[in-house]
């Protein structure tokens, strides 16, 4: 009894493999994305202005930090920081893992780009996710004659996505 139950589940795995191939084996295309929003406007820092954003569900003051190498900055909320990671210079909360980074490395690799993030496929400079249990969200951006890849990186999508969604909103061009 026991060989022929064994011997049943073989085939039945035969059968369905032969069927074609599982969904986790091999490269997967993942559809093109097509946003209609502008997530990012890029425009010219002034001082004066006033940015709050959206840090654990309350709207907070926001302090504009200028990308060190580059002509561009962002609103942080109190208590994050500009910071080393790896190569680049990254904003926001190093401890709880939630940044985002500014280069002008203007080569995504799509087929890295396999996951999506829901709540970003509305935007046009969207390109794509990495989910490996840590969420890193790819975004291209032209200003300027200049392409600049932005990326988001959290582990809790419900409490980093607001902040990270609105210190994108507010990178400013800092010429």
């Amino acid at each position: 009894m026991r060989k022929t139950t064994i011997v049943l589940a073989l085939i039945l795995l035969l059968a369905l493999t032969a069927c074609g191939k599982p969904a986790w084996i091999g490269h997967q295309e993942a559809a093109p994305l097509e946003g209609t929003e502008n997530l990012f406007d890029l425009k010219a820092y002034d001082a004066n202005e006033k940015v709050t954003l959206n840090w654990n569900g309350e709207q907070v003051p926001g302090k504009f930090e200028r990308h060190p190498e580059l002509p561009i900055g962002a609103y942080l909320p109190e208590g994050a920081k500009t910071f080393k990671m790896g190569n680049d210079t990254a904003w926001g909360f190093q401890d709880q893992q939630i940044f985002m980074t500014v280069t002008t490395n203007s080569l995504i690799d799509a087929s890295l780009m396999r996951d999506r993030t829901e709540e970003l496929m509305g935007y046009r400079e969207y390109r794509g996710s990495i989910n490996d249990g840590r969420i890193a969200d790819f975004f291209q951006v032209e200003h300027g004659g200049k392409t600049y890849v932005v990326s988001f990186t959290y582990l809790d999508k419900a409490k980093a996505l607001p902040l990270l969604i609105d210190m994108a909103k507010s990178l400013r061009a800092a010429e």
